[in-house]
């Protein structure tokens, strides 16, 4: 095994290495210091003692400054509607609005395939091969000649029809009475079957008074 210090005592018998005699001093404890005890005068009050305890305190100097120097803050109450006015109106100002970014648009995919087409089809990428004002007809008229309407495109072999509808501001409470209804018709069973879908029209051809309507071939 090796034993590197080994040799040291060989080499203090031969005089080599000398010990010295001075012993470490041995640490020595810190004396108890004695602090003179102030017997505690009798019969004060609670706080007349805590007061006696603490007369030779002395503030650092910090205490005294606020710790916030700032003003409390005041919750405003929020009123939603008017904050979607603003932001609306904010929003006309810098240009003209979309007809698919109002509440009036309305867009439906009646084939599996239909969604497709829908960007193509609101965008008015498709020619408008004939148009259809439903304004003035009670909903029976309305859904006969929308039906007779489909089906003579059809047989034209138009791929793209625009169906108006108007925006119900004379109808009972100016609900779009006639609008709800032609999606209702559109997506029916019997014209189902030759529509592909339908998204609100373009604000040149009524915006969302009209609907585009792509047809099956």
């Amino acid at each position: 095994m090796n034993k590197p210090f080994a040799i040291l005592e060989q080499w203090v018998k031969e005089g080599r290495i000398h010990l010295s005699n001075d012993r470490l001093q041995e640490p020595v404890e810190d004396e108890a210091r004695d602090f003179p005890e102030e017997p505690m005068p009798k019969g004060l009050s609670d706080a007349e003692l805590f007061e006696f305890a603490m007369r030779e305190v002395k503030s650092l100097g910090w205490s005294a400054v606020p710790l916030h120097n700032r003003p409390p803050v005041e919750i405003q109450p929020q009123d939603e509607e008017q904050d979607a006015l603003r932001a609306l109106e904010e929003f006309v100002r810098r240009g003209n609005v979309d007809i698919e970014q109002t509440a009036e648009y309305i867009e439906g995919s009646i084939q599996p395939h239909g969604r497709l087409y829908l960007d193509d089809l609101r965008s008015g990428r498709f020619s408008v091969q004939a148009h259809l004002d439903l304004h003035g007809l009670n909903l029976q008229d309305a859904r006969f000649v929308l039906e007779e309407f489909l089906l003579e495109s059809v047989r034209a072999g138009f791929s793209c029809v625009r169906v108006i509808h108007g925006r119900g501001r004379h109808s009972y409470k100016h609900h779009p009475v006639l609008k709800k209804n032609v999606q209702r018709w559109l997506c029916a069973r019997r014209m189902s079957r030759h529509v592909i879908a339908y998204t609100s029209a373009r604000r040149c051809d009524g915006g969302g008074g009209a609907v585009y309507v792509l047809l099956r071939k």
